[in-house]
């Protein structure tokens, strides 16, 4: 591995984590300057003409919120995972929401930093940060009483794996009913990344177009 490719992640992973402090975040109202660009929704007209079109490609890696069931008061494994992706990722960089009664284990609260268990499919990697989104929420977050983690991690090179990405620990609440169902789903923000060393536009544009949430259900 070459030091110049070391340094290169670690300044990406650097740019990354700043992202991740939830400073002047955009949020995706869907009007003014602030809106969130989502690769599936309507946004504000452009400042400036765009300077290529991107376009969808036909297949590519598919990024999911596996549903997870647990009783009052427990603490909920949510486990984002990855197929058709093997050896085909270098970098991700991604938001997921879930109802603010939903509480996140941390690894270090005062850093904000959430707690993270890594998967197969980021077994190579040479770096990785979860944390929780703590400051300057969002219209879209406070409207919709919604918390948020920021997940990003990067690899050396094409080693990103198919299988179990991350998993974050959601406590319920200790007065969840019984059939009560939390959605925990993935939000798109303006400079969130799924690439591989090519930095195929084509490929991110297809994963951010096709990704789906899921679900904490309590017995």
């Amino acid at each position: 591995m070459k030091i110049s490719r070391i340094f290169a992640a670690a300044a990406a992973m650097a740019v990354m984590t700043s992202m991740a402090a939830c400073e002047d975040k955009k949020d995706n109202t869907g009007t003014g300057e602030n809106s969130i660009i989502m690769y599936d929704k309507p946004t504000a007209a452009p400042t400036a003409a765009p300077t290529e079109v991107v376009v969808a490609a036909d297949d590519g890696p598919r990024l999911s919120i596996k549903d997870t069931t647990v009783k009052a008061g427990e603490v909920a494994e949510v486990t984002i995972a990855v197929e058709n992706a093997e050896a085909a990722w270098n970098m991700c960089g991604f938001h997921i929401t879930y109802p603010d009664v939903l509480v996140p284990e941390m690894m270090d609260a005062e850093k904000h930093y959430v707690r993270k268990k890594m998967g197969e499919a980021s077994e190579y990697n040479v770096g990785s940060v979860a944390m929780e989104w703590y400051n300057n929420k969002t219209e879209h977050l406070i409207t919709n009483k919604l918390g948020s983690i920021f997940f990003t991690e990067i690899f050396d090179d094409d080693y990103g794996l198919n299988g179990d990405v991350v998993t974050f620990f959601l406590k319920v609440p200790d007065d969840a009913e019984s059939g009560t169902e939390y959605p925990v789903e993935f939000m798109y923000i303006d400079g969130d990344v799924f690439s591989n060393k090519a930095e195929d536009k084509s490929m991110e544009k297809y994963v951010f177009e096709n990704w789906t949430g899921g679900k904490i259900i309590v017995e």
